[in-house]
């Protein structure tokens, strides 16, 4: 088993920072508060996707805890969060159509 570590923390990694952008984005009357609930767990799962495919092989961010872990001889040099955060985003945000078929489809 490969022995990981905290590759980064902050707050700007929390669930709570990114769904709170989430549920801004997704501020329409027209959902219930269920469906409002379901589609941002479903953008923040692509978000978490998103970011991972931005990540060093072996790196994956953890948002319930706000960190990034990794092997112990992985780094993060070169990547900058704000920027990988704000793609990942993106990309999600150009998916968000099918996200919310996907999602609320059957409700």
């Amino acid at each position: 088993m490969t022995t990981t570590t905290v590759l980064a923390r902050n707050y700007k990694l929390g669930r709570a920072y990114q769904a709170d952008g989430w549920y801004s984005f997704i501020n329409d009357e027209s959902y219930t508060d269920e469906q409002r609930d379901a589609l941002m767990d479903a953008l923040m799962d692509a978000q978490v996707e998103e970011l991972d495919s931005l990540l060093p092989e072996g790196c994956h961010w953890v948002p319930r805890l706000g960190e990034i872990h990794g092997p112990i001889t992985a780094t993060l040099g070169g990547i900058d969060l704000d920027e990988a955060l704000k793609a990942a985003s993106d990309a999600v945000a150009e998916r968000f159509e099918q996200i919310e078929a996907d999602t609320l489809g059957n409700q």
